[in-house]
């Protein structure tokens, strides 16, 4: 009798570990993980509109790696921290900035369209998933890597190939860190710690990076791009703070910090 039960419990635990292995599964699970943390956090409400928000973003940097030919490997919700998009490394700096810059562009064309929804209806989701994706767009354009802001400065900065721009990349990187800790954005400052790990690196094969690097043209324009794609979002904030959008507490709170 008991042979046979741990007979069984052999034959479970070996279903269990495929089970665990099959990547469908594994992205359900920690999607499912996201939402319970949440929903005990927040509420159900507020875990769902998150979720909406993230995978949206997140499908703007797959749709932008399958433009490229870049493969692809799916979205990953990480619980309490965000989402991922996965895929293949970049080849060149203007596809490492277009993939990092279409998650952010994604979230504006949707806090646009949940902010005309709620001006339209006047229905409280909808006015939250407006103010939650501007902020967690906003969030994500942060000049700190590994956000998306991150990656936009640093392809901009790999391609100017100067030194000197590169050691105020680190300098800026340290100083939004001190200020991340001291604001109680401690997640930010722990990204940035990562990002500035990365940065430093780099330090000694800085000017040997094989990347091809974006012309004077495609600097210019990217920067106009990454800095109108923010006030954008900024202004899409202290709209939504002024008319006290659902959610829009938040929006006050980081434009106050």
């Amino acid at each position: 009798m008991q042979t046979t039960n741990r007979a069984r419990m052999g034959v479970m635990i070996g279903i269990a570990l495929k089970l665990f292995k099959s990547v469908k599964v594994f992205k359900a699970a920690l999607v499912a993980m996201a939402l319970s943390g949440w929903t005990i956090m927040l509420s159900f409400e507020f875990a769902v509109t998150l979720l909406a928000i993230l995978m949206f973003h997140e499908y703007g940097h797959i749709r932008a790696m399958k433009r490229f030919g870049i493969p692809t490997k799916g979205i990953y919700i990480i619980p309490f921290v965000g989402g991922v998009a996965v895929g293949d490394s970049p080849k060149t700096h203007w596809q490492e900035l277009y993939i990092a810059m279409m998650g952010p562009v994604f979230g504006l064309a949707m806090s646009v369209a949940f902010f005309i929804g709620f001006v339209i209806t006047d229905n409280h989701f909808i006015g939250l998933v407006a103010s939650v994706s501007a902020l967690v767009n906003l969030v994500n354009l942060l000049p700190i890597y590994p956000l998306d802001g991150g990656r936009v400065v640093k392809a901009l900065v790999y391609s100017g190939r100067s030194r000197f721009i590169y050691v105020g990349l680190v300098v800026i990187s340290g100083l939004l860190i001190g200020y991340s800790f001291t604001h109680g954005f401690a997640l930010i400052g722990f990204f940035g710690i990562m990002g500035l790990v990365d940065l430093l690196a780099d330090w000694n094969s800085f000017d040997q990076d094989p990347k091809l690097k974006l012309n004077l043209y495609g600097i210019v324009f990217s920067l106009i791009w990454y800095l109108l794609t923010a006030a954008a979002l900024i202004g899409m904030m202290v709209w939504i703070a002024a008319l006290e959008l659902p959610g829009s507490e938040l929006a006050i709170a980081i434009l106050n910090a």
